[in-house]
This record gives C-alpha cells, structure tokens and sequence, in this order.
C-alpha cells in the first residue's frame, strides 16, 4: 500500500524549491548575476535541503503484526490520538478498500499529511510520512 511519493519524488520537490531560493538570495545578497557562485550555493542548498525533506517527508508504510482487530484499535487510536490525529469526517468506518484515513485539524493538518490504516487478517499497514510513522511505531512498541 503506497499512498504518496517516495524517497525519490520527495527529493526532487524539495531540492527544486530549496535550490532556487538558495540561488536566488545568494545572488540578490551578492549583487551578481544567476551564475557562478549563486548556482554553486544553490545546487549545494537544493542537495540538502533535498536530502533532509525527503528523509523526514516521504512516504512509507510499515506492517505490524496484530492478534485481534479490536486489541489493534484500542492501541492505535490512543496512539493517534496523542499525536492528534483523528478519523476524516469523510470515513466514518472503513472505505471500499478497507481503509481508515486520519488526520490532524487546523494548520497541522497541512504539515503532516494523512495517516492511512489497512487491516488484514493478521496484520495491519499505515501509511504516512516518515516522521509521523515512526513516532507511531514507537508508541505502539
């Protein structure tokens, strides 16, 4: 289950935006033309700003072992609840998929993506962005 980019297009994004701000501050703070040193700086910016969003912002699923499908849910939702999520509005219960959709409300909303839960007979797949998967998976651990 693959609900987003991953670590490659998450790259692409971030080191495109991260290279032409640094190129273009550097060459209004120079007072220079758009190359030289301005593209140096901003292939070097584009290349960690592109690294480091695509760690902390691609997509990845992992899949958990589970006994029972209530036992899962009342470990899970406390989990996301501390983290703030909460089911959409628009998926009371599951989807034709099998699929739970959570969400953050307000501007958190926009900065940390959907969480998506597909439960199987003996195991359970979230999906989401790399931080807040893994701050799920140590809650639950």
């Amino acid at each position: 289950m693959q609900f987003g980019p991953g670590f490659v297009a998450t790259f692409l994004y971030y080191f495109a935006s991260t290279a032409i701000v640094f190129t273009l501050v550097t060459a209004l703070s120079l007072d220079a033309e758009l190359t030289g040193i301005p593209r140096q700086v901003g292939l070097l910016g584009g290349i960690v700003g592109g690294i480091t969003g695509a760690y902390f912002n691609r997509t990845v699923s992992i899949v958990l072992p589970i006994k029972g499908k209530k036992l899962f849910w009342n470990s899970l939702n406390p989990a996301l609840t501390d983290l703030g999520y909460t089911l959409c509005q628009n998926a009371e219960g599951e989807d034709a998929d099998g699929v739970r959709v959570y969400e953050r409300t307000g501007l958190r909303k926009a900065l940390s993506g959907k969480i998506y839960v597909q439960l199987e007979k003996d195991k359970a797949t979230l999906s989401g962005r790399s931080a807040q998967i893994k701050a799920i998976q140590k809650r639950l651990a």
